[in-house]
């Protein structure tokens, strides 16, 4: 059985808990950032009042709804001084429809697996814009990215007859509102603003149109109309899974859609970068992302060296070749195709316009357990050069 290193570090923590003395946490909290966030601000969440740091590589994340639930580890005692992989690090969610929200945080104690998680919860709301209109979450859709249309009205609605139909480039919203003047007191069931989800829109303009019937019958009106623009990047979302100590990194809709969904254990990290998903969306001296998956460590590689790629893609014929003269199951590295597009350095430096995406590996192939992991960010970086080997800048993410 693979013994990861995120395991091999609980035992040694477990160890060390043994000669040091007990200390209970800290009332700890988890709060948004900003506090009270508005429409087209991205929300991040801190954890703070926590006596011990937490261990940032492996905190993780799902939402349902308007649920999320962030997974934190840390220790009860003073195993983790002086390190930077240990600490206090905001998770990103990005921008947020207006609305009401609730996170729970679930704090594991490293030292004792067995031990019920502390649970922290909190709520927080975010604000709607102050017009009356239609608006766009994200206020600047990247490609193929799940795109919301939010309503902010005058008048009181109805959220849940809220429906969106597309025709080419034009997205049609309709919803049924209360005709009667707005008052102080809601009406049961209404409200004042709410969003809808318009799909995964292609890279190009776009015009949203949305109509209001009233509730008492009568025919729809064009109340608001917006025309923005859907950008030619894509997010490239992280992922992480916790029985395995691996990360995976995913830029498909379906795909992502798939993870988030959790038809697997596989859970969001805040972590991203952007690419292109399609050559056609892609500047000239975009390169692909070739990917590979290989059975043994049940683990994705990713590469935009065409050298490298190309080796991999050699071993692989090689080795199915001998599998197969032996009767015998390939379990090396398989290609899977291009995974995006990127830019890539050039003698180790990034375009000025781009930030370097960092390669990580867990120097565990001869556990036959191989990883890499990517990121942009410096705090994570300084966390991941405690246990793994910085294989340098491997693609430039535009900003």
């Amino acid at each position: 059985m693979k013994q990861s290193a995120l395991r091999t570090l609980r035992i040694a923590i477990a160890t060390a808990a043994l000669c040091a003395s007990a200390s209970a946490l800290a009332a700890p909290k988890v709060a948004p950032s900003p506090a009270i966030p508005a429409y087209g601000q991205p929300v991040s969440l801190q954890l703070t009042n926590a006596e011990w740091p937490t261990y940032i590589p492996v905190t993780r994340y799902t939402r349902s709804g308007s649920n999320f639930v962030v997974d934190y580890e840390m220790l009860g005692n003073n195993f983790s001084a002086g390190r930077s992989d240990f600490g206090y690090k905001a998770v990103t969610l990005g921008e947020l429809s207006a609305g009401n929200y609730t996170v729970t945080a679930r704090i594991f104690d490293m030292a004792n697996s067995a031990a019920a998680p502390t649970i922290v919860t909190t709520h927080f709301a975010v604000m709607p814009p102050e017009k009356w209109g239609v608006y766009t979450v994200p206020q600047q859709p990247e490609a193929y990215e799940t795109t919301e249309i939010l309503i902010r009205s005058a008048a009181y609605f109805d959220a849940a007859s809220m429906k969106t139909t597309l025709s080419g480039n034009v997205i049609r919203v309709d919803f049924d509102y209360s005709p009667d003047a707005p008052g102080l007191t809601i009406p049961p069931g209404l409200t004042t603003f709410a969003s809808v989800k318009a799909g995964n829109l292609a890279p190009g303009a776009w015009r949203v149109e949305a109509y209001g019937r009233p509730r008492t019958g009568g025919e729809s009106q064009k109340y608001f109309t917006k025309d923005f623009t859907v950008g030619t990047t894509v997010t490239v979302y992280e992922f992480y899974e916790p029985s395995l100590d691996h990360y995976f990194v995913a830029a498909g809709p379906e795909e992502i859609a798939a993870l988030d969904a959790g038809e697997a254990t596989w859970k969001r990290t805040g972590q991203k970068f952007s690419a292109w998903l399609k050559a056609s969306d892609a500047p000239a001296s975009a390169k692909p992302v070739c990917r590979f998956y290989a059975r043994g460590p049940n683990s994705h590689f990713y590469t935009a060296d065409a050298a490298e790629c190309q080796t991999l893609r050699n071993l692989e014929a090689a080795g199915k070749a001998e599998a197969a003269a032996n009767a015998g199951k390939f379990w090396g590295w398989t290609y899977e195709g291009v995974a995006f597009y990127a830019l890539t350095p050039t003698n180790g430096a990034c375009p000025g316009d781009t930030d370097p995406v960092f390669r990580y590996y867990n120097g565990r192939a001869k556990d036959n357990d191989t990883n890499h992991r990517f990121t942009v960010d410096p705090q994570l970086r300084s966390a991941m050069m405690w246990s793994w080997i910085d294989e340098g800048a491997a693609i430039c993410s535009p900003r």
